[in-house]
Formats: C-alpha cells, structure tokens, sequence
C-alpha cells in the first residue's frame, strides 16, 4: 500500500551524518593517600578518555550499528550524536549534518531517538498512544483524518495489529504487552513524522533471537525509505549482524573498524597477524568483539593487539574511504549530500503542536491514567471510607458539653490531618512515577512543561474533590458536629481545599526530589513542624517567640481555624457546662484557642488556604522547569 503522507525523498529529506576528531573524557576518582590523623581525607578527580579522535559518518538509506564490548565507548558516541548531554563528560570535535553543525533543538526536528528503556503511560491502549503521539506531533500540516490514517500506516508497518487495542500494562501492577510488542510501539511513536534520521539505544536488548530480527527487520524497512539509522548494540546473533548495512567497531575509545558488516571476516584475514586469527565458520561479530576485549589478566597484550587492528583499519580501503567521506573528498550524491544543508528546517516551530493542543492531549491522557489505575483508585476509596468510618464511630453523635468539646475539636484537627495524610503521600507516587515519562517526552520536544504541569494538575482535581466530599459526608453527619446544611458545605468546602493544597505541597516535594523515596524521606521535615504549629497541639500565643512566623506557613492553622470557626459561632451556648466549665459559648471556646471569633474570619481562612494552593502549584511548575534544565 502506498505510503500517503511520506516526505517526498529529495536531497533535503536525506540526511549524511558525518563526525569529525571526536573526543570525550569522563572523570574518575583516585583514593588520595592520607595518615589517620589528617582531617582532609577526599578523593581527587582524574580524567578518563573514552573517545579518542574518533571519526565516522552514517548514509541516507542505511543502518549503522556501532558496536564494541564494555567501556568501548559506544554508548558515549551515539549520545554525542544524539546531543545528549551527559554529566561530567568533556568533549570536543564536530557533528555535521548535511555539512552543517547543528543545535539540539534543530536535530529533534529532523530526528528521533528511541531509547533502550522503552517508557508508556501503561493505561493506554497501544493505538491510544499513537493516537496521543499524532495529536502532537502531527498537528500542523495534518488533518484528524490523516492523522488517524497514519496511525492505522504504522500499526500495519510495526506489526502491531493483533495488539492495537491492548493495555500497555504497569509492570507488576497490570498486565499489558510483550517486550518485544513494546519495543515494536517505542518505533511506531517515533517514526509517525517520518523524520529523517534515527537514532536507538540496545533495540535488540532484552529480546529472545525471533523478536530481535522482528525489530531489525522493522529498521530494515524504514533504512529502505530512505531514513538514517544509527543504532548501539551490545551482541546481536549471527543473522541479526548480517542484516546491518554498516558496523562500527569500538575499542578503548577508538574505531577499530568502520565499514560493511560482510567486510568484516575479510579485513581481520588481512591483517595477516598471527595474534588475529579468524576461524572457520565463526560468527564475525562475536570474533570481532572477542579480539577488541581487554582482560585483567592480559591486559598489555590485549592492548597491543588492539592497536594493530585499529592501525589495520587506518591503512585499509576502509578506512581510506571514511577519511574521504569525512573530509568531504567525494563526488556524485555523497558530495550533494554534504552541500545540501538543512534549510528547510529554519522555519519549523520548536513544538509540533499548540499550547492548547499540548494541554488538551495531555489533559486526556493523565485523566484516562487516573481512572484506569483500578488499584490506586480503589485503595485511595478505601483508606478515605475506612479512615471516615473509624472517625465516625469513635465520636458516634458526640452530645456537646463541657466535657466533650476537646471531642469535636479532635474531630475538626483530624479532619485537617486526614486530608493531607490521605492525599499528600500517594500524591508523590503519582507525580514521581511519571517524571521519567515526562522527562523523555519533553526533551524529545513533543510538548512544554507547562502544559503538563497544568495539564495533570487539572486531571487530578476530580478525584482529590470526589474523595474529600464522601470523606466529610460519613465524619460529618456521624459525628456531633453542628447540624446544618449550611455549615455542613462550609465544613465541605474547608475539606476540599485541605485536600487541594496538600497536594500541592505533594507536587512541590515531588519536583524537587524527583524520585518518591527521597521525597517520601524528607517532605515529613516540612509537613509534621505545620502540623504542630495548626493550633490544636498549642496555642498560637504559647508558640515561642522564635517559631511564631511558622505558624503563618502552616496550612493546618488556617484549615483548622477556619474550621473551629464555622462550628462554635453557630452553636452559640453550650448547655450542661458545670465547673469547671471550659468555655459557656462557642466564642469562648474560640478565644480559648486564641482564635477570632468573628464569622468573616472563615472567609479570610479560606482566602489563605486558596492562596496557599495557588502558591504551591506556582512553585511547583518552577521546580519542574528546573529539573528539566538541569537533569541528565
């Protein structure tokens, strides 16, 4: 079937990779020498080089697989290509595209990278996510139709027919697609804009010998389009090596081989080394990698071998011909090629789709997470029901007296408690289980950070609304709270509110951290000091002078104020208080608690709270920009 929406293949479209005199070196920790009584006892940092003077290029039409066994520098060469920065990692040299340098920005719109962790929202369906990956990428220049055309193209191409409407799965939580299926969906996202060059990490890894040549096979039929790929693989199998248009081999930094993956057998042959013998029949990726390995145990001869085949390789035809690519010493549609540029990509906008685009997509996505996870939405409906119910049951129609009025303030405290112990914690598993997903989508340029940000801010609000409203359903009309429709949705919307700026709190800690064991360990330093300082456990005059300004920064003071507020002014008198009566009325009981009592008091709490929610959401979003700045 005829490929409708494919790029016309001219010399715009087809990219020549070439790089030149790469070097990269990483830094390594030397044990200082130290006597036990010197105070100064660090470590002091070296340089290791991992490429050196590294040269190379990749066609239009054509897989390169570069190879090469551990520490080769293999993995350090495709993320200088992708222009994925790496911490700590120096580097120098050129990385041309189509003759030209290129910024980070410029690539991702001619080229994807699919990566050797393949990570999915795994409460999509396999066609939800291209789906979701076309409204984004696809949105200038496509119709829906054409959109929903190219996604049924690429199922057909990936051979993800039987699986289109399967779950991706959440791994040990629900169960999904295959590994190799996943792999299959990580180059369907990828190819739906038919870019120009790709880019993969280990395709192969994990993956039993049938379904590595399954993804090959794939590479194969997009390299026949006309794309670019440069893969890094660790060891294919025999069959899966002969099916690679070009192999570059690495060893200790350097290419040792560069050419035809059917060149290989007949270069080592070559050399006529004794030290570099070829057996009969043997795989020729697996030889090759043997004799580019180091050993502890022979590691100066090992190195000495390796240099002859890297000096082999330079005096080859090889070689010769990379030099030529390299420095641009050709004629014909290589030379073309080289002059072509890539000027057509100056006037593509840095993300494919709108603001509101993003939003919207993002919107629906982080909505059809968050009610498809049925374990997290029943445990998080359950901890609500039986943390109400126990509330409920332990201050069963509560009489209001002298005697009881500590009751119903316990009941008001741990109302507040309840809304934040019950949403702030799982708040930070969602948010942190997410951020590598988001952290790859967004550096892939597929969408902003706002729009996620808000996009899932405003995806969880129904359930931390629903969840607050059946927990203030049972406490209220179970306990002896004040017995009033109006009070009641006054006492409601308090609930509400708790809930929503303590997940807010939850998205702060989350952006921060990063990841939910570090922000589950050090987000109590901030949230039990609020807790002490809500009202309940102290008053607001015993707070030490030094810690009263903490008092304006916890939300459980306002949440519990506001409360107390909106329950003692409507009770009024409190009968069957003997002596020693605590408090006769309700504004006593408030004043007890160094509290105004004054009813527009409630609003002024509730401002703050609302406030407090917008704050956090505010910082929040900076945290997470920050983060994408700065991680790796």
């Amino acid at each position: 079937m005829e490929r409708l929406l494919s790029k016309p293949e001219t010399a715009a479209t087809r990219k020549l990779i070439v790089w030149k005199e790469l070097y990269a070196t990483v830094p390594v920790e030397k044990q200082k020498c130290f006597k036990f009584w010197q105070k100064d006892k660090k470590n002091m940092t070296g340089t290791k080089a991992v490429l050196q003077n590294v040269s190379g290029f990749a066609l239009p039409g054509e897989i390169l697989a570069i190879m090469g066994g551990s520490g080769a520098g293999k993995t350090t060469l495709l993320n200088i290509l992708t222009n994925n920065k790496q911490e700590g990692v120096r580097q120098s040299g050129m990385v041309l595209v189509n003759g030209d340098e290129v910024d980070e920005t410029t690539l991702r719109r001619m080229a994807t990278f699919v990566q050797q962790v393949d990570v999915f929202c795994g409460t999509l369906t396999v066609k939800e996510q291209l789906l979701f990956s076309a409204s984004l990428r696809m949105e200038r220049g496509y119709t829906r139709a054409q959109r929903r055309q190219r996604v049924e193209e690429v199922i057909t191409e990936m051979n993800l027919v039987d699986c289109q409407t399967t779950l991706i799965g959440i791994p040990n939580r629900t169960k999904g697609i295959s590994v190799g299926e996943k792999k299959r969906l990580a180059f369907a996202c990828e190819v739906l804009t038919d870019p120009s060059i790709l880019f993969c990490d280990e395709p192969t890894s994990g993956l039993d010998s049938f379904m590595a040549q399954q993804v090959v096979t794939c590479l194969l039929r997009l390299a026949a389009q006309g794309k670019t790929i440069v893969t890094a693989i660790h060891q294919p199998s025999a069959e899966v090596f002969q099916m690679f248009h070009k192999v570059c081999f690495m060893a200790n930094g350097r290419s040792a081989f560069h050419g035809r993956a059917s060149e290989i057998l007949s270069f080592l042959e070559a050399i006529n080394d004794d030290h570099i013998e070829v057996p009969f029949d043997c795989a020729p990726a697996d030889h090759m990698i043997k004799l580019l390995s180091v050993e502890p145990e022979t590691q100066e001869y090992d190195c000495r071998r390796i240099e002859r085949i890297v000096e082999a390789f330079e005096r080859s035809d090889q070689g010769e011909f990379l030099q030529r690519v390299v420095h641009g010493d050709l004629s014909g549609s290589v030379r073309s090629l080289q002059e072509s540029g890539n000027r057509e990509l100056q006037k593509i906008p840095c993300y494919a789709a709108s603001y509101f685009s993003q939003f919207w997509a993002l919107l629906k996505r982080s909505f059809l997470a968050s009610i498809r996870d049925p374990l997290l939405v029943k445990v998080k409906l359950f901890q609500t029901i039986i943390t109400a119910v126990v509330i409920g049951l332990v201050n069963l129609q509560v009489q209001i007296t002298g005697d009881t009025i500590q009751n119903i303030e316990g009941v008001l405290y741990n109302t507040i408690r309840d809304m934040n112990y019950l949403f702030l914690y799982p708040a930070i598993n969602v948010i942190t289980a997410e951020l590598p997903l988001f952290l790859r989508e967004h550096r892939a340029q597929i969408y902003s950070a706002d729009s996620y940000y808000w996009a899932k801010s405003v995806a969880e609000l129904p359930q931390y609304t629903i969840l607050p409203i059946i927990y203030a359903l049972i406490v209220y009309w179970m306990t002896g709270l004040y017995a009033s429709a109006g009070v009641f949705f006054k006492y409601l919307f308090v609930c509400i509110l708790q809930a929503y700026v303590a997940v807010s709190i939850a998205m702060f800690g989350a952006c921060v951290f990063g990841e939910e064991g570090a922000a589950i360990t050090f987000m109590p330093l901030y949230v039990l000091p609020m807790r002490i300082f809500g009202g309940f456990y102290i008053n607001y005059d015993d707070v030490p002078p030094y810690f009263q300004w903490a008092t304006f920064l916890s939300w459980f003071r306002f949440g519990f104020e506001a409360l107390e507020n909106n329950q003692w002014l409507a009770h009024g008198t409190i009968e069957n208080c003997t002596a020693p009566c605590p408090a006769k009325n309700g504004a006593e009981v408030m004043l007890n608690r160094d509290m105004k009592p004054v009813g527009w008091h409630f609003w002024i709490d509730s401002g703050i709270l609302v406030a407090m929610f917008l704050i956090g959401r505010i910082f929040g979003l900076i945290a997470l920009k920050l983060r994408t700045r700065f991680a790796k």
